[in-house]
């Protein structure tokens, strides 16, 4: 069957493309890499800055069909370069429709797929850390190594350096795509009814995901994305009356009625049906996005005394030595 490509006469072209005056969704079904490649980089550009383009996407197919080009294309630059930039124009263009759309655009982003996308891409970053800090030898066989490499030089030259050559590959998934996907969940993860498809409909919770990126060994702004995705589960819901569901992620009770749960009195953002789901929280990983409150005026030049023992106790709690049981209020 011949290809879906379209003639474009008028520019003198064999192929339809996205121009940066000119979208049509006929562009992005182009099979041929080039033209592909040529469409969604023009398409980065337009979705960053054009409403109508977000608003078309979301309406003609185009979301769809760019989950499907991320879903069947590798990130990987080996073997092929061209794969690689194909995916990566094709998750900006996914993540300026969702950071720069209104609530029903993200709505459809959402139900495209693209929350699918990016688990697919957090999911495989945290394996390969793990991967990386098993293959990690310790210290004590790395230095007999050492020694038996140094006896066996001469002979394992070789074999060594192709042995470093595969180990020290670049991973599927760099930082900035990781950054990318915690951006686009944070907008997302604003809105109640996307909210509670992101904790029920996907095979794993989608914040229990993201909240394993808020530990400390991740860098400070994966670490503050990952925290504004949390802190935005903990949100109210308008549409059940302003309730809220406990921030247990294993737990998932709501409210009956509106400021039933208590509060976590050093963020005062996560609320908690019982002590005993607080407990399990902070120790699965709430103390690593659980960020002190800023202290009012008045509270402030109320004593010294006060403020010096309110610090030490949030410097305990942010070292993780801290218990927040007992810091808590109805």
């Amino acid at each position: 069957m011949r290809e879906q490509n379209f003639c474009f006469p008028e520019q003198q072209r064999a192929c339809l493309t996205i121009t940066p005056s000119l979208y049509d969704r006929r562009a992005l079904d182009c099979t041929a890499p080039l033209p592909l490649l040529t469409s969604l980089m023009h398409l980065s550009l337009m979705t960053s800055s054009s409403q109508r383009v977000r608003e078309a996407l979301s309406v003609d197919g185009g979301l769809e069909r760019l989950t499907h080009i991320l879903e069947t294309t590798s990130r990987a630059d080996y073997p092929d370069r061209r794969s690689a930039w194909r995916w990566i124009l094709a998750y900006h263009c996914l993540v300026n429709v969702g950071v720069r759309g209104s609530e029903q655009i993200r709505a459809r982003v959402e139900r495209s797929g693209g929350v699918r996308v990016i688990i697919h891409v957090l999911e495989s970053y945290l394996k390969t850390l793990e991967s990386v800090d098993t293959a990690a030898p310790s210290p004590s066989s790395s230095s007999m190594h050492d020694c038996h490499h140094a006896s066996h030089s001469h002979h394992h030259h070789h074999h060594s350096h192709s042995l470093a050559a595969d180990t020290l590959d670049e991973p599927p998934f760099r930082e900035e795509d990781i950054l990318l996907a915690l951006q686009l969940l944070a907008y997302l993860s604003k809105h109640p009814s996307i909210r509670d498809r992101l904790h029920a409909n996907y095979p794993i919770n989608v914040f229990t995901l993201v909240e394993r990126f808020c530990a400390r060994h991740h860098s400070n702004t994966i670490h503050l994305w990952a925290g504004v995705v949390m802190r935005n589960g903990c949100r109210k819901d308008d549409t059940r009356g302003g309730l809220r569901r406990c921030a247990y992620l294993h737990c998932g009770r709501w409210e009956s009625r509106p400021h039933e749960f208590a509060k976590c009195r050093r963020c005062r953002k996560a609320k908690y049906c019982s002590k005993q789901c607080q407990s399990h929280a902070w120790a699965d990983g709430h103390r690593y996005w659980c960020v002190p409150r800023q202290p009012t005026s008045s509270a402030s030049t109320s004593g010294n005394g006060a403020t010096a023992s309110t610090a030490t106790a949030t410097n305990a709690a942010a070292t993780g030595n801290a218990h927040p049981l007992n810091t808590t209020t109805t």
